[in-house]
């Protein structure tokens, strides 16, 4: 018999301790530990019970969430789940969280915006269960952008039938692995990326926003008709599907959830395979379930290559995996070698003779 996942859990909020602490303690594989009130008790507690994954709130006294993550991970480095309110607060705080290195969040029971109990439910436990087999990996080092030209740059133009685009699917410990990703790529490098993130409303946004600050693309949350465009990337919009169209033309769609997500990396990367004759690279980064399997068996069909990241550096390796079981991987690899590997198809797709 295997032994329950041990859970702390932190919040200042006596209900949410309650609530939270029921919805766990039902489960038979599940154990509550201990209960933290404020953040130095919880610190006090992580040390002391070594938990197998933590649940902590933002907005606490005396010692706030990310102020734990910060003392907490470098010493300690135990799974954490954050409560997050879905607001546009709520979901900066949470890309801050992410940041610096908590493995995922879950709307947090009573706040403003907060699906019912029975689905908040549901996310916890399967979240949960997931940090407790995550990797906790260290945030990335900061990368500003450098300062714009003294004269704006033109727009860039559309894609072309030449333009490689760089179709991204990631799901948990998505947010730390896009930032490394990007960061880590060349500047003006001459390729469209849409980016396919399983996040709801507002944190997209947010996501978008914090990559934009943090690498030489350009990096917008994408809007019904907007166009991919070489040096830019779009984030698919918590809430849709992001389709391609002809010329790299976005349609957001309401169709159903996929994988039981919305927006899913399938849409994304399928309806591309079928609209674009430019040259496609599929990028799957680390997350739950089997999102973009499908999607890079299209790609391959299509005459794309496709780049898995590799387990060594999933956070959870299971989107990365389903998509090395189809057989359509060019390469595995670890996240700190993929852009350097971006790169250089990029660069060998527009260096060949027309008609290559």
């Amino acid at each position: 018999m295997h032994k329950p996942i041990r859970v702390l859990v932190v919040d200042d909020s006596a209900y949410v301790r309650l609530v939270v602490t029921r919805m766990l303690s039902a489960e038979p594989y599940l154990e509550v530990v201990g209960q933290a009130f404020n953040g130095e008790q919880a610190l006090e507690l992580a040390d002391k019970l070594q938990p197998d994954v933590i649940t902590l709130d933002v907005e606490m006294p005396k010692l706030n969430g990310l102020e734990v993550l910060r003392r907490l991970l470098p010493r300690n480095p135990i799974p954490v789940v954050m409560l997050s309110s879905l607001t546009r607060h709520g979901a900066q705080v949470t890309l801050e969280a992410l940041s610096l290195g908590a493995v995922d969040f879950v709307a947090k029971p009573g706040s403003a915006g907060v699906p019912d109990l029975q689905a908040v439910h549901a996310q916890l436990i399967s979240k949960v269960r997931a940090a407790a087999a995550a990797k906790v990996v260290p945030p990335p080092p900061p990368r500003r952008r450098p300062a714009p030209p003294s004269s704006p740059a033109p727009s860039p133009s559309l894609i072309t039938g030449r333009t490689p685009v760089v179709l991204v699917a990631a799901s948990t410990g998505g947010p730390g692995a896009l930032h490394s990703l990007l960061a880590a790529l060349p500047d003006a490098l001459p390729a469209a990326f849409a980016i396919t993130q399983h996040m709801p409303p507002s944190f997209t946004e947010a996501l978008a926003q914090r990559l934009d600050g943090l690498c030489a693309l350009s990096v917008k949350e994408a809007d019904e008709g907007d166009f991919l465009r070489p040096g830019t990337a779009l984030v698919a919009r918590g809430g849709y599907h992001m389709i391609i169209g002809p010329r790299g033309a976005v349609h957001l769609s309401k169709d159903p959830p996929l994988w039981g997500v919305r927006p899913a990396a399938d849409p994304m990367m399928i309806s591309a395979a079928h609209s674009l004759r430019c040259p496609l690279v599929g990028v799957v980064l680390t997350g739950m379930g089997r999102d973009g399997a499908e999607g890079v068996k299209a790609i391959k069909q299509a005459g794309g290559t496709v780049i898995a990241e590799s387990e060594q550096t999933a956070v959870i390796y299971g989107m990365p995996k389903a998509a090395y079981e189809t057989g359509c991987c060019s390469a595995v690899l670890p996240l700190h070698d993929i852009a350097d590997h971006i790169a250089g198809l990029v660069n060998n797709i527009v260096q060949l003779p027309t008609g290559a």
